[in-house]
């Protein structure tokens, strides 16, 4: 290779990597109070780094049972929206706010992750979640309309469910004839420990991908997402990502070289040139 492809290849890294850091978006918000909690028996309990069993069996709205592990795409990471399905109000703002989601994540639903919609109500059937699951699916459109396979609404045992919400740290309670409950999404990797929360209604589509391709390991994104990931950290204590010093020096000292680089193939091709050298 000639040093003229040698130093646009250089400038071209270059440029792609200062592109990819500094045009990320400046607010993103994960958890905005991870922990915030209605009272003691309601809210969000963040675990992160703790284990879910995904060998727990769970009945799907074709009344197939499965484990949780067998529903999930293999090998990549998964969505977790605990709800109700007879819910008058919130999870069906929650849902609403997942399906934006989906219309919107610029990654592939059903290849680079699965959503798993988890009834925490013992009671309710695979009836039950299908009117849920129907009715939302109808509002997927684009790549996602073809991908719906990587939805799976359920419902399972009090004690499977029971377990499933504890080592989620989602806790509610029964009120008269509806649940007091939270709004949250899971992030769990292929192999079940939770690697993130996001609380609420609505979810940015940038903020779900970063937590996304930082669970899977390595499985799924392209090579610009995994460099952002040099620049961009989960910060617990503000509940967003925010630049990562650490990983800015580390780009910036990468980029340092290459630029050193192309100075000094670009200085020894004019000196070759000058004294009458081949290049």
């Amino acid at each position: 290779m000639g040093v003229k492809a040698q130093l646009k290849r250089v400038v071209g890294a270059s440029l792609v990597l200062l592109l990819a850091c500094s045009l990320a978006p400046r607010g993103l918000f994960a958890v905005d109070r991870p922990e915030e909690v209605l009272d003691s028996k309601v809210g969000i309990f963040t675990q992160l780094s703790g284990k879910v069993d995904l060998s727990r069996q769970f009945t799907d709205v074709e009344g197939a049972t499965k484990t949780l592990k067998e529903f999930a795409v293999p090998g990549k990471p998964i969505i977790i929206a605990p709800v109700y399905y007879k819910c008058p109000r919130l999870c069906g703002l929650l849902l609403d706010g997942v399906y934006t989601l989906l219309n919107d994540i610029p990654l592939a639903l059903s290849q680079d992750y699965s959503l798993l919609v988890v009834g925490f109500d013992p009671t309710e059937t695979p009836q039950d979640a299908r009117k849920v699951m129907d009715k939302f699916n109808s509002r997927l459109i684009g790549q996602a309309t073809a991908d719906r396979s990587g939805v799976r609404f359920l419902v399972g045992s009090d004690q499977n469910v029971t377990a499933l919400m504890q080592e989620l740290g989602f806790r509610y309670m029964r009120d008269g004839q509806d649940f007091a409950h939270s709004a949250a999404l899971m992030i769990l990797t292929p192999s079940g420990e939770i690697s993130q929360y996001f609380t609420g209604i609505e979810f940015p589509a940038w903020d779900v991908r970063l937590s996304l391709i930082e669970a899977s390991k390595g499985e799924i994104g392209s090579a610009i997402d995994h460099l952002l990931l040099y620049c961009f950290r989960f910060d617990p204590l503000q509940g967003r990502y925010t630049w990562a010093v650490v990983g800015l020096l580390r780009v910036g000292g990468v980029l340092t070289l290459l630029v050193l680089a192309a100075v000094i193939i670009t200085a020894v091709r004019k000196r070759k040139l000058k004294e009458g050298m081949p290049t």
